[in-house]
């Protein structure tokens, strides 16, 4: 079993393209889709009249700050998103169903963020959430009858809907259901060090140079060491423009 995580410009082009049904006759195998979603809500902001709001945290990590208004918007846009992926994939005869529901998370209740003078401020958590569960039943069930479950970043914290980080909930869901392989499709064939790209890496080693690792492949970095800690056997980060069984490949041990 393998759970690939959609997201960014690749996401988008798949999207604009119809073309991600080529991706999953290639893999022959059952498959779950965690898509993300955020630049296709910032490309479009003027349509959702929508301000894009960002925060820093005092690692330098980058992240969208989620009101009340934004969450509505937010989760308005990935339903969109996970119906088009659906339909797509539909509309190629491949039978894809949309999955919601199945996460939970905590709410983040305050934020130490970087203010504009580079220094350390708490702010209301808002609505962001950090992914503690995936239930992997309704994942599964669907999986061995067939489907192909397409899971948005939308989780359940207290009574609330929350945003939560896409990259970790493709850990969640690909470690609930001990996937053989989480795949991350990114617009570069691998993780790049130091000018050259790794082919082969253990946790140990990405924990290592992950503080120099830049702003998105970072958080990848994190959710793959967290995925491989609940049992997935190993992650993938490639491109969906090369071979999928190229790019880096990173496990507990080599």
């Amino acid at each position: 079993m393998k759970v690939i995580k959609i997201g960014g410009s690749i996401l988008e082009k798949f999207l604009e393209n119809d073309n991600l049904y080529t991706v999953i006759e290639e893999l022959n195998e059952p498959v779950a889709i965690v898509h993300g979603g955020g630049n296709y809500l910032d490309n479009h902001a003027d349509s959702f009249n929508y301000s894009p709001k960002f925060v820093t945290s005092p690692e330098g990590i980058r992240s969208r700050y989620t009101d009340r208004s934004t969450l509505e918007i937010f989760t308005m846009v990935m339903n969109l998103i996970n119906q088009k992926i659906v339909l797509n994939l539909n509309r190629h005869g491949i039978k894809a169903v949309t999955l919601n529901g199945i996460l939970k998370a905590r709410r983040k209740e305050r934020l130490i963020i970087l203010n504009e003078n580079n220094r350390k401020m708490a702010i209301d958590g808002g609505y962001t959430g950090r992914v503690e569960y995936s239930d992997p039943i309704p994942v599964r069930n669907l999986m061995d009858a067939g489907y192909i479950p397409v899971i948005s970043p939308v989780a359940f914290g207290g009574d609330s809907c929350l945003n939560v980080d896409a990259d970790r909930a493709a850990a969640y869901v690909a470690g609930s259901i001990k996937a053989d392989t989480l795949t991350f499709l990114t617009n570069v064939n691998g993780l790049y060090y130091e000018d050259k790209i790794i082919e082969k890496a253990d946790t140990a080693y990405i924990k290592s140079i992950l503080k120099y690792i830049g702003n998105g492949m970072d958080k990848k970095l994190m959710a793959s060491i967290e995925a491989l800690e609940m049992g997935v056997k190993q992650v993938t980060i490639s491109s969906p423009f090369h071979n999928l069984e190229n790019g880096t490949v990173i496990c507990n041990e080599l």
